[in-house]
């Protein structure tokens, strides 16, 4: 069964689940308002007229100018990744709930379909996120500069692309793992907001180095585009092309363990 035909069936599903669509509002809304409020607070500091006032706006807020309008977006935006993490832990997790992936494997779906499908989702949900985040970043660029426009810095969005994978596919994972919306969402929020960081920031103070912030699974992400990183401090600095190919790894696991794991469960 062709791909095309599992993400159809995928649409079918979540086409009329009212959770998915609030929740994929409210990432909506919230994206667009946490960059309109540093933008609108950024303005003041610029209409301020004062010297150190627009260097310490730039820093603490980014600027919104082409081209580095990409990396303000993205570094702002991806505090709010957790939101599609939500929409697919509840969408996996429903599955089990309902016991419709038994009916599923009863209608002609083999399991690796069955999880292929998820993926799938879980992939383009990631590249509707990209998207947004694209368009997001081009309006606050075109309202903030001198109406001049650049591509310079849609490396970042690329960035954010990855990082929006990592995220999805790890709730994915949880999901696959726990089964229970309820307890995945716990974990996956309190994990990624906490104990990422904190794990990350021991094994770096342990062995002196930055060590830490590639192990991690969801830290390696951030490290691709960390929020306000100009005003981090961290042991020494890490690098995008480690954490891109690092990245990437964890998708690959993200693909494969669930797949593995689905088919030698028992139902």
């Amino acid at each position: 069964m062709n791909i095309n035909h599992l993400l159809r069936i995928e649409w079918m599903k979540v086409k009329n689940y009212r959770t998915f669509w609030i929740l994929f509002l409210l990432f909506v809304i919230s994206m667009v308002g946490i960059n309109y409020i540093y933008w609108y607070i950024k303005q003041q500091f610029v209409t301020s007229g004062d010297f150190a006032a627009k260097a310490a706006g730039n820093l603490i807020f980014g600027d919104f100018r082409f081209p580095a309008v990409f990396k303000t977006v993205t570094q702002i935006s991806s505090w709010l990744l957790y939101f599609p993490g939500f929409i697919i832990i509840f969408h996996v997790t429903n599955e089990f709930t309902f016991r419709t992936h038994r009916q599923n494997i009863i209608d002609g779906l083999t399991r690796k379909e069955f999880v292929v499908a998820k993926l799938g989702g879980a992939f383009l949900l990631a590249l509707v996120c990209t998207l947004l985040i694209l368009l997001t970043s081009i309006v606050f660029g075109l309202i903030s500069g001198d109406g001049s426009f650049s591509w310079e810095g849609l490396s970042y969005v690329g960035y954010f692309m990855v990082q929006s994978c990592v995220y999805i596919l790890f709730a994915f994972t949880l999901a696959m793992l726990v089964r229970r919306s309820a307890l995945a969402v716990g974990i996956f929020f309190i994990y990624g907001l906490i104990f990422d960081y904190l794990l990350a920031v021991w094994i770096s103070r342990g062995t002196e180095s930055v060590a830490g912030f590639y192990l991690m699974p969801l830290q390696v992400a951030d490290e691709l585009n960390p929020p306000l990183k100009e005003l981090k401090s961290i042991i020494g600095s890490t690098s995008q092309n480690i954490a891109l190919a690092i990245s990437l790894a964890w998708i690959a696991f993200y693909c494969f363990f669930p797949i593995k794991k689905f088919e030698r469960e028992d139902l």
